[in-house]
């Protein structure tokens, strides 16, 4: 599902973002970011199984989004999402956890 809110498009994920989608959500992630004149706001509220690969599109969507200079937003990450992120160092905003907390000093 997805829909258009102030110029930050909101694009729903999941159930699954494990290696044996990772091509279909790889190319869906492609055709969005090429059709946006604005932001993404990627839903993960319904992931349910997620790894590596899921990690890895992320972190990839948020280059794409940084090079265009756009605003690229995790909406409501499910629990297993926030922990896949932990594992690596991440945090909910893909900033490493050493950062974040350094930054709030």
């Amino acid at each position: 599902m997805a829909e258009t809110n102030a110029e930050l498009f909101s694009l729903t994920m999941g159930p699954e973002m494990t290696i044996s989608q990772a091509a279909d959500i790889h190319g869906l992630l492609l055709e969005t970011v090429g059709r946006l004149n604005g932001g993404l706001s990627l839903d993960l509220s319904a992931v349910s199984d997620f790894d590596s690969t899921g990690i890895q599109l992320l972190l990839a969507t948020h280059k794409t989004m940084q090079e265009r200079a756009a605003e690229f937003r995790l909406h409501e990450p499910s629990k297993v999402v926030l922990s896949a992120l932990q594992c690596y160092g991440l945090d909910a905003n893909l900033q490493s956890l050493g950062q974040a907390s350094a930054s709030e000093d």
